[in-house]
C-alpha cells in the first residue's frame, strides 16, 4: 500500500475537523454543573440536532466498513432487516416516546422498577452495561483497522490511543458535546461515504451499469435463503432478530431514552424520531451497496493486498488507494466520525445508566448533583478500560464477520429484556412473581442452548444437540419463551396487580388516564 497517497492535505483536513470536535467539548463542558446537565443537557436541545444524532448512533463505523465488508463477502441476506427498521420506529413515535417523556423517568430500567420492583431494575440495568460495553468494544476494534493500515501502528495500540481520545471529550462535555459532535460527524459520514461510489463507478470500464450486471450474475445481490428455518441462518432469521433487537433499542437502550428527553418540546422529539428514521434506512442500503461495488471493482482488478486481508479493511484500501489526494482525509474522517458518535452515545449513556440505576439507585450515602456529576465521569473513565478490553479481545478471538458477531453477542447479552418490556408495557395481570419466574426461565433456556451449541454439548448430548436452533435466534426465542412462562404463571398467581398499582405504568392504564 502506498501511505504516501496520505500527503499534508489529509492530514490538515483531519487535524482541523478532529480539533472542531475537541472544541465543542471544551465548549459544552462550561454550561456543565449538574448530572442533569451532563447526561441530558438540561432537556433543551433541539429536535433537528437530535434526530442526526440517532442516526449517526446508530449507523457508526458498523455501518460504514461492516455493511460493506458483509456484502463484500456474502450477499445481501441481512440487507432487508435493516431496512425495515422504520417498523420498530412506529412503536417508539407512538409509544416508547411520549411514554418516557410523559412520566420523566430517566432510563427504561426506572420504569421496570415501578412496574416490577427493584430486580428487574438491577437485571435489566446490568444487561444494558454489559451490552453497551461489548458494542463500544466493536466499534472501537472495527474502527481501529483502518487507522492501523494508515499509520502502521500495530492494532492494539491503535485501539487504546482511540479510546484516549474519544473518551477525553465525552468525559469532559458530556450528552451536549455528544450531539454537537455526532452531527459534525454525521455529514462527514455522508460526505465521505458519497464521494467513494462515484470514483468507483468511473473506474470501471461499465460504470453503473456493470455493478448491477456482474453483480447479479455473481447473485451478490441474492436475498440468500429466504426459507423459514430455525437450524440455519436465513433472511428471515435476519428480519425477525433485528426486529427485536430495534424494538429494544427504541424502548431500552439508553441512549435513545437519553435523546427522547434531553429534545426541549414534543414537537420538536417527533421530529427528531422522524428525522434519524429517514436518514438512516438510506444509509444502510448505500453502504451495502458499495460492498457489492467493491466486489466487482476487485474482480476485474484484482489485488493480492485485497486477498490477504480482513474483510472489514477493504473499504478502507480502496480510500487509500483511490480516492485523490486532499479528499482521502475527509473520508477518513467521515470513518473515524462513524464510530465516534456510537462510542461517545455508548460511553455517556451507560454512565448515565450506571450513575442513575445502579450507583443513585442503591446507594445508601447522601447524594447531590454535583457528586452525581463527579461519579458520572469517573464511570466513563471506568467503562472506557472495558471498552478497551473487549476490543482487544475481538481482536485477538473473533472468527466471524463483524455484523455476524454483532447479531448473536447482543441477542445472547441482552437475554430477555425485550420480553420483559412487553410484559411490563402490554399486560396488567403480569406480577413481579411471574416476571421473575419468566426471566429466570429464559436465562435458563439460554445457558443450556449455548452449552448445547458447544463442542462439548454436542459430544455429550448429540441428540440433544440436534435439536438445537441456529445460534441467530437467540435473541428471539428466549424472550418469547419468557412472555409465555410469565403470562402462564400470571393466571396461577392469587395475587394480580391493582388499578392503583398500574396507573399510567401500561399501555392500557396510559389510554384510560388520558
Amino acid at each position: 500500500m502506498n501511505n504516501s497517497l496520505l500527503g499534508w492535505p489529509d492530514l490538515l483536513v483531519l487535524f482541523v475537523l478532529s480539533g472542531i470536535v475537541i472544541a465543542i467539548g471544551i465548549n459544552a463542558a462550561r454550561k456543565i454543573s449538574s448530572s442533569e446537565d451532563y447526561f441530558f443537557a438540561n432537556r433543551s436541545l433541539p429536535g433537528l440536532a437530535v434526530g442526526i444524532s440517532m442516526m449517526a448512533t446508530i449507523v457508526s463505523a458498523l455501518t460504514f466498513l461492516g455493511f460493506p465488508a458483509k456484502t463484500f463477502v456474502d450477499n445481501w441476506e441481512f440487507v432487508p432487516s435493516q431496512l425495515m427498521y422504520f417498523i420498530p420506529a412506529i412503536f417508539a413515535y407512538y409509544l416508547f416516546m411520549p411514554f418516557y417523556r410523559g412520566n420523566q423517568f430517566k432510563s427504561a430500567y426506572e420504569y421496570l422498577e415501578h412496574r416490577f420492583g427493584p430486580w428487574a431494575r438491577t437485571y435489566a440495568a446490568s444487561m444494558a452495561v454489559i451490552h453497551h460495553s461489548f458494542r463500544a468494544g466493536l466499534i472501537l476494534y472495527i474502527v481501529s483497522i483502518p487507522v492501523q493500515q494508515i499509520s502502521g501502528i500495530p492494532l492494539p495500540w491503535v485501539i487504546c490511543i482511540l479510546a484516549v481520545l474519544v473518551s477525553i471529550y465525552t468525559i469532559v462535555g458530556g450528552l451536549e458535546a455528544v450531539i454537537y459532535t455526532d452531527m459534525l460527524q454525521a455529514a462527514a459520514l455522508y460526505i465521505g461515504g458519497f464521494i467513494c461510489l462515484p470514483i468507483m463507478i468511473n473506474l470501471l470500464p461499465g460504470g453503473l451499469e456493470q455493478i448491477f450486471f456482474e453483480g447479479n450474475s455473481a447473485e451478490k445481490f441474492s436475498l440468500g435463503n429466504t426459507s423459514f428455518s430455525l437450524s440455519e441462518t436465513t433472511m428471515w432469521s435476519y428480519i425477525v432478530l433485528f426486529q427485536f433487537l430495534f424494538l429494544q433499542y427504541f424502548a431500552a437502550d439508553q441512549t435513545v431514552v437519553q435523546r427522547y428527553l434531553s429534545m426541549k418540546s414534543d414537537k420538536d422529539a417527533k421530529r427528531g424520531l422522524i428525522l434519524g428514521t429517514i436518514i438512516s434506512v438510506p444509509v444502510w442500503a448505500y453502504f451495502a451497496f458499495i460492498g457489492t461495488a467493491l466486489w466487482v471493482f476487485y474482480n476485474n482488478f484484482p489485488s493480492e493486498a485485497v486477498a490477504a486481508m480482513e474483510p472489514e479493511g477493504v473499504f478502507t484500501y480502496f480510500i487509500l488507494t483511490r480516492v485523490p489526494t486532499g479528499l482521502i482525509g475527509l473520508v477518513l474522517f467521515g470513518i473515524l466520525a462513524a464510530a465516534m458518535s456510537s462510542l461517545d452515545s455508548g460511553l455517556n449513556g451507560t454512565a448515565s445508566l450506571i450513575t442513575n440505576d445502579l450507583y443513585h439507585r442503591f446507594s445508601h450515602s447522601k447524594k447531590s448533583k454535583e457528586n452525581d456529576l463527579i461519579v458520572g465521569r469517573w464511570i466513563t473513565v471506568i467503562l472506557s478500560f472495558f471498552m478497551v478490553t473487549v476490543a482487544l479481545g475481538i481482536h485477538f478471538l473473533r472468527n466471524d464477520t463483524i455484523i455476524d458477531l454483532m447479531s448473536f453477542v447482543i441477542g445472547l447479552i441482552t437475554t430477555g429484556l425485550m420480553g420483559l418490556l412487553f410484559l411490563a408495557f402490554v399486560t396488567v395481570r403480569t406480577s413481579s412473581r411471574s416476571a421473575i419466574v419468566g426471566t429466570v426461565g429464559a436465562v435458563l433456556m439460554v445457558i443450556i442452548w449455548v452449552f448445547l451449541s458447544s463442542e462439548t454439548g454436542g459430544n455429550l448430548f448429540p441428540l440433544l444437540s440436534s435439536f438445537v436452533p441456529s445460534r441467530f435466534w437467540i435473541g428471539v426465542i428466549p424472550n418469547i419463551f419468557l412472555v409465555l412462562i410469565a403470562c402462564t404463571m400470571s393466571y396461577f398467581s392469587p395475587k394480580q396487580p391493582s388499578n392503583d398499582d398500574l396507573a399510567d405504568l401500561t399501555l392500557w392504564s396510559i389510554r384510560k388516564s388520558t
